[in-house]
């Protein structure tokens, strides 16, 4: 007799056949694919022959009474009625239960665990939490019985017989295990008697020049590893009528997917199941950088011909996808069906919740990513850090040997960033670096990134990834907000390109945030909040950064409110971005105002909490606080400002710091504080000349050893000096500058004991010469960068500065020095002040940003530096614009240990400079490019398209010089503000200057659809 496995197996005794006196009735259990049926007694159980195709397996039991000794005649009659009372009640019992199916036997079989990290590729566990998933089902209890085989394939090949559904949970290509010969033919077997089979992740994956067989059995195959994607992803239900899909909805979570898979040659009913818009990572051997989205099956059923049913998945990558709820209920869905079960209306339950947490457990590494965060910097900002010292001193990799050798060079770059209005971008804006960012929206959700931050002149802010993360190449875009559409600046577009982001932002690593200030047409100059970990912009911003709101809060206000007089709103915000020791205060600064100033935005309620005009009575636009170096701050909060000037700045009134270093409190109760000032002597020859003290900004020096020793900060400028200061006694007063003077000697910074050349007598540091008060502006400018600290072993200090020096007054052509280290000199007791220690006599920079120094702390010194390789006015739009270079130079010889090749950077903005992080340098130009050891050496670019030639405007055929100054030029230099040179200024040049200037100089833009002979005309009238 054959009854439903359910029932537990017992042993058998024989049953004599001369029905001899019983002992106990015992059943055994035997393996049938049959129904309910009777079994034949004899002296040994009696195996059932299978039914038919589709039949089920369950039990014979044979009945064997054995021999008891008696005495009474009546005992053997009693004993054998009452036995057979039980027997018949335990056949009514069992015969009733043969309306129930056997379980159907399920075989999980896994693999060796073959990535790093927890949860990764783990099949044995995975193998683990899924018997045990299927084990909690109350709607697989009595269905299926399951064989698991966690670390591999089983030895027994006879373990597949009687398998309903096989589940595959493995490594293939040359790990698959189809690749011996006795497994394969095993498995075949159970292929061609209708076994199910389910495939996860990598188990579809045969080498590319041998499928194994399997296309037949799963419909299609993975062929080698040319594809994959680890990413976020959003996976729909593909066919609403296939049982797979019972009790699922569209549902996101972070998988490793195969974007494709070859089809099968040949019949079979193939059906998707899941569907997604995929980002391929990986492809044809290469990591991508380029995102473009495709759409691809992720799941699949497939029915084969001669009957079988097989299902795919190509997710499952981490162990976690087991927890993942819609995932789970898919797999279990997927194994009923295989199987050959009814998928019940909701689909398959489970009450197992997380045996994928449980499996993996902690392992302790949120502790260890919270230990490593802890001594990460807070802050990611431009020159390093809020005191702008120019200084990496936790440098290990990169070192003076091997920048020199042979495997330096470009290691990757990211696809060019966003055009706006047919206008590539530009990055004004230094990169910034970030070790660790787990994104928390998109494709990238849920996984850690080293990430690097840029911002764009097109008004866009981008988290790229810095290295290689699982298959996300460095390189590729991680987020991407679009701010807004960028400025075009009037009466002329700055550099002749769109005018978004120019400053470079601050990222507080602490509160997840980075602040930046966007210009756009409508709203002008606002300053957002985004969540680095998925670029949103933050509730309650952006803040708008006006001039009205400004003078409402102004900390430097005069007798009276002094309207705007500019005809065009040219306001630019160059200067970096910072933030006070506690996070609560954003400091933005302007230049090319009516006024400069240095505004506070309140972090925690969003809105402008404090201002600070530079001038209390503006006028002419003086005041601009525009240099790339933005404020600096200090570890107590002080706030350093350095200010400039434009032609004829320079006025004599109270509370006017035209040219002048500010120190500031940090917005209180009574807003910003003047603490101290410092003005050099002959301030007002230069604010006259628009030769700016403030063309780059304050260097915080590091805090000496020596507790007596004063702390220091360093400030350059237009005008090739370097000054020294004690930040802590600023010798101005705090109401009005010193009296103008001659007499350099009377400088209030700390002067060098000697004379210096250019004045007979002390003075402040002349380093890029030839010393002028009257020509240092445009294209003449000496400086327009911050320098960089550096200690070494001795712990003496070291100043590295860039510049151009001329080739004599009014000249500007360069020669060297560019770049310059200066000691800090301390002897006996006395003074700190400056001296030239070692010049770099050979090398020639066009436009450099603000040197950076990376080192070991006093060890393997290399100063860094991104030179425009263009003078000033040189326009940065057209394919004729400028390509910058990078050097790296030793800091103890300033020998020149690498360059970049010739046009190996894009085009780039002016004044930014390198990033690092991980190893690598990054460099910001229309892209993100980072250089590195290991990186590939230039082999040149294909030819871009010639610039177009001078095209003459038909609407000016005719007109004189006098006629076309009057159209072009007198709208501005008629009515000059800030840095636009007055007509009497111009005039004054030589008529070969004014040429070149509307040629090929600062005023190129301007004179567009002008021919040569009509910018002749227009410089002979300009010198009548």
């Amino acid at each position: 007799m054959v009854f439903p496995a359910s029932l537990p197996a017992r042993s058998a005794r024989q049953i004599p056949a001369d029905g001899a006196e019983q002992g106990p009735l015992r059943l055994r259990r035997l393996p049938l694919r049959g129904g309910c049926g009777l079994s034949p007694a004899s002296s040994t159980a009696s195996a059932v022959p299978p039914f038919e195709k589709g039949g089920q397996g369950g039990f014979a039991f044979a009945f064997a009474p054995t021999k008891v000794k008696s005495k009474s005649p009546f005992i053997p009659l009693f004993q054998r009625g009452k036995r057979l009372a039980w027997i018949v009640a335990c056949c009514i019992v069992l015969l009733a239960a043969c309306n129930r199916e056997p379980p159907r036997k399920v075989v999980l079989i896994g693999g060796a665990k073959s990535e790093k990290g927890a949860g990764l590729h783990d099949y044995p566990n995975g193998i683990r939490a899924l018997e045990a998933i299927l084990e909690s089902s109350p709607d697989a209890r009595g269905k299926l019985e399951v064989a698991a085989y966690p670390e591999g394939w089983p030895a027994d090949l006879k373990a597949l017989d009687g398998a309903a559904t096989i589940v595959w949970y493995f490594d293939g290509l040359d790990k698959h295990p189809l690749r011996d010969a006795a497994r394969r033919a095993a498995f075949e077997a159970a292929m061609r008697r209708g076994a199910g089979l389910v495939a996860l992740h990598q188990a579809s994956t045969v080498p590319p020049d041998d499928a194994l067989g399997l296309p037949r059995w799963l419909g299609a195959a993975r062929y080698g590893m040319f594809d994959r994607t680890t990413q976020w992803a959003e996976l729909v239900p593909a066919t609403a009528s296939q049982p797979l899909v019972r009790g699922i909805d569209a549902f996101a979570y972070r998988d490793e997917f195969y974007p494709t898979f070859r089809p099968a040659a040949g019949g079979g009913k193939f059906v998707p199941i899941l569907k997604a818009a995929l980002n391929p990572q990986y492809r044809d051997g290469h990591y991508l950088v380029e995102d473009r989205a495709e759409a691809a099956n992720v799941a699949w059923a497939f029915e084969r011909d001669g009957g079988g049913r097989s299902f795919v998945y190509s997710g499952a990558h981490y162990l976690r996808t087991l927890d993942q709820p819609d995932a789970r209920k898919m797999l279990l869905n997927a194994i009923f069906w295989t199987a050959g079960l009814d998928v019940p209306e909701n689909g398959v339950r489970s009450a197992a919740p997380n045996e994928a947490a449980a499996l993996l457990g902690d392992k302790g590494s949120t502790a260890e990513r919270e230990a490593t965060r802890s001594a990460e910097p807070r802050r990611a900002t431009f020159h390093i850090d809020s005191g702008r010292s120019g200084w990496r001193s936790n440098e290990t990799a990169l070192t003076p040997e091997k920048v020199a050798g042979d495997a330096f060079g470009l290691v990757w770059e990211s696809p060019q960033l966003d055009a706006a209005d047919g206008q590539a971008p530009r990055l004004y804006a230094s990169p910034l670096y970030v070790d660790r960012i787990a994104m928390t929206k998109g494709q990238h959700r849920g996984a850690e990134f080293a990430v690097v931050f840029a911002a764009s002149s097109n008004g866009y802010v981008y988290a790229i990834n810095a290295r290689r993360s699982g298959d996300v190449a460095p390189g590729r875009i991680l987020w991407r907000t679009r701010l807004a559409a960028p400025c075009h600046l009037q009466p002329a577009p700055l550099d002749g390109v769109p005018t978004g982001i120019l400053s470079t932002p601050i990222v507080d690593i602490a509160q997840g945030r980075l602040y930046v200030a966007h210009c756009d047409p409508q709203k002008r100059w606002q300053a957002y909040a985004l969540d680095i970990a998925s670029g949103d912009v933050l509730p309650g911003w952006p803040v708008r950064l006006d001039e009205e709101t400004f003078n409402a809060v102004n900390a430097n206000a005069g007798p009276q409110r002094v309207p705007p007089k500019r005809r065009f709103d040219f306001r630019v915000q160059r200067g970096a971005l910072n933030l006070s020791p506690d996070g609560s205060q954003l400091y933005v600064v302007f230049g090319e105002t009516e006024t400069g100033w240095i505004a506070a935005v309140d972090t925690r309620r969003a809105r402008v909490s404090s201002a600070f005009a530079a001038v209390a009575m503006p006028h002419r636009g003086s005041g601009g606080i525009w240099g790339a170096g933005g404020p600096a701050v200090d570890a107590q909060g002080s706030v350093y400002v350095v200010t400039g000037s434009g032609f004829d700045g320079y006025q004599d009134s109270l509370h006017d710091w035209t040219q002048s270093v500010l120190k500031l409190s940090q917005p209180g109760p009574k807003s910003f504080v003047l603490q101290g000032t410092y003005t050099p002597f002959n301030y007002c020859r230069t604010a006259k000349m628009d030769i700016d003290l403030g063309a780059g900004g304050a260097l915080l020096l590091p805090d000496a050893k020596a507790d007596a020793a004063p702390r220091l900060m360093a400030v350059g400028g237009k005008q090739g000096n370097v000054y020294l200061l004690d930040r802590d006694k600023l010798p101005g007063r705090l109401d009005r500058r010193p009296p103008c003077g001659d007499d350099a000697s009377q400088d209030g910074s700390l002067l060098a004991p000697q004379p210096q050349p250019q004045f007979g007598t002390r003075g402040p540091l002349n380093v890029f010469g030839p010393y002028s008060d009257q020509d240092a502006a445009l294209d003449l400018a000496r400086a327009r960068s911050v320098p960089a600290a550096f200690r070494d072993a001795a712990g003496e200090d070291f100043l590295f500065v860039t510049g151009n020096a001329k080739r004599a007054q009014g000249s500007s052509v360069s020669v060297p020095p560019s770049l310059a280290r200066i000691a800090v000199v301390r002897k006996n007791g006395g003074a700190p002040y400056l001296r030239v220690d070692k010049i770099q006599k050979t090398l020639i920079l066009g436009n450099p940003g603000s040197p950076v120094v990376t080192s070991d702390g006093p060890r393997n010194a290399i100063v860094w530096i991104l030179d425009e390789n263009a003078s000033r006015s040189a326009l940065l739009s057209g394919a004729d614009a400028p390509r910058p270079v990078l050097y790296a130079l030793d800091a103890s010889t300033l020998d020149i240990l690498w360059r970049s090749a010739p046009g190996e950077l894009f085009t780039s903005g002016k004044y930014n400079e390198p990033a690092f992080g991980g190893g690598l340098v990054f460099v910001g130009t229309d892209r993100i490019q980072a250089f590195g050891l290991g990186g590939r050496k230039f082999a040149g670019r294909a030819e871009t398209a010639p610039a177009a030639k001078r095209q003459a405007d038909p609407a000016l055929a005719g007109l004189d010089g006098e006629a076309i100054y009057g159209q072009r030029c007198a709208i501005c230099h008629d009515h000059p503000q800030g840095n636009i040179p007055p007509r009497s200024l111009i005039a004054s040049r030589s008529r070969e200057r004014i040429v070149e200037a509307l040629s090929q100089g600062a005023m190129r833009a301007q004179a567009q659809g002008l021919s040569a002979e009509q910018i002749e005309d227009v410089a002979r009238y300009l010198k009548k």
